[in-house]
């Protein structure tokens, strides 16, 4: 039986349709959308590059700059309407009647804080909805690399990281939705109510709700790549001495076949293992694919802030041009926990794919 029978049949025997379908759905227009484990495979075996760079680079650039000019409609009506608190600003100076130009800049500035809220909620639930999707996307693949982690003798390392990563996805999950990203979204709130006042009541506030979010991301990170990677060392050593005694014992007391039996059942076990990294791979796109839109549209949605206040800042207060900056500082912090999320599902998928060399044999 050569490697490419058991390939065959070791992907005949596996349900990946779930994993695939949700990599199609997520890459959809983009080069991943018809990427399959199979397909990984081959390329691997072939030597022949799973990615095209060149697509990839094109399609960010056009997806980055599809959301800027999507974006601007939202900048030029902010713009409009600091122009319009500019004026009244003025004309009260010119004919004194202070009170009507004031009363107009307070109802043109809540406009103002509207527009940017309403805008951020929206930016909010994309950013959530992506760590969901992220989520899902590991409670997917778990239950396939962890079989086939196992099946390639790996039974420490299964027993122990499938719950350990199981609890850490749910857990970051857990705090993500419902205190970090919360947290970038009530200091965006903080940020245009100071934008009313004539003094920074609580500009100060917002900074440390940001700093606070981003703090916590960090830490998730640190504890629960480290836990995971801290047992993915322990328990490689563990399977690399339980693989070896297999494979002398089949080999020395094991008569006559027992060379050629070592042997099959180390070619088995590679194949395996090239299986457990093509759904790695597999799930290295999917995670890549679900985060690519939510911090591209983000990262658009920053620059526009950004260039709207810088134009804004000769016609309206500073109170007004500050706060849009402030805006943007607030988006660019969630494309960042975003990015920072996407990173520690990528170290899990690594690691699994990486303990699967260490369970092959020396």
């Amino acid at each position: 039986m050569d490697y490419e029978t058991i390939i065959h049949d070791q992907l005949s025997s596996m349900d990946l349709s779930e994993l695939e379908e949700l990599t199609r759905d997520a890459g959809a227009g983009s080069t991943f959308e018809d990427v399959t484990v199979a397909q990984i495979v081959d390329d691997l075996l072939k030597g022949r590059p799973i990615f095209d760079s060149d697509r990839i680079l094109d399609d960010l650039m056009q997806l980055f700059i599809m959301e800027v000019k999507s974006s601007v409609l939202l900048g030029c009506e902010i713009l409009t309407v600091c122009i319009v608190i500019g004026l009244l600003t003025n004309f009260s100076g010119s004919f004194g009647k202070s009170t009507v130009s004031s009363l107009g800049t307070v109802i043109c500035s809540f406009v103002v804080i509207a527009l940017c809220i309403g805008s951020f909620y929206q930016t909010y639930g994309y950013c959530c909805d992506a760590v969901n999707t992220m989520s899902s996307t590991m409670l997917i693949l778990l239950p396939v690399m962890i079989p086939l982690l196992v099946s390639m003798g790996g039974i420490s390392s299964g027993s122990i990281l499938d719950p350990v990563i199981m609890g850490a996805v749910t857990g970051f999950d857990f705090i993500m939705q419902h205190i970090v990203l919360p947290l970038v979204f009530l200091s965006a709130i903080f940020v245009m109510i100071n934008s009313i006042t004539e003094k920074d009541y609580i500009s100060k506030l917002s900074v440390f709700l940001r700093r606070c979010a981003l703090f916590t991301v960090g830490l998730c990170i640190t504890i629960f790549s480290g836990i995971t990677a801290v047992q993915g060392l322990i328990t490689k050593s563990a399977d690399g001495i339980l693989i070896n005694t297999a494979r002398f014992s089949i080999d020395n007391f094991v008569p006559i076949i027992g060379g050629f039996a070592a042997d099959s059942l180390e070619m088995v076990i590679s194949c395996i293992g090239l299986i457990k990294n093509a759904v790695g791979i597999i799930g290295i796109i999917a995670v890549i694919t679900v985060i690519a839109m939510p911090v591209i549209k983000v990262a658009a949605i920053a620059v526009i802030y950004k260039i709207t206040a810088i134009a804004a800042e000769p016609v309206a207060s500073k109170n007004i041009s500050d706060s849009l900056s402030e805006i943007g500082n607030a988006a660019v912090t969630m494309a960042v926990i975003l990015a920072a999320a996407a990173m520690m599902f990528l170290v899990f998928i690594t690691v699994l794919m990486g303990i699967g060399g260490g369970s092959l044999w020396k």
